[in-house]
């Protein structure tokens, strides 16, 4: 597993998919505008981030990819 994962946002729901998942992940991030970069390195617990990416929004494909896993 990566130290960090990176998105890219497809379109204007991607900040709404991305902001969730840093909220139920507990993950600390970078926002360059075009990309967000989670931290997985030193988290409080596993983190299954395509698993919570899949409850918050199951076509989370079509807004944002996922760079690196």
């Amino acid at each position: 597993m990566p130290k960090t994962l990176i998105f890219t946002k497809l379109d204007g729901e991607a900040d709404r998919i991305l902001d969730a998942l840093s909220e139920r992940a507990g993950l600390p991030c970078r926002d360059s505008g075009e990309r967000r970069i989670f931290e997985l390195e030193g988290a409080v617990r596993d983190v299954d981030a395509l698993g919570e990416l899949q409850a918050i929004e199951p076509a989370w494909q079509e807004h944002v990819r996922l760079e690196n896993l």
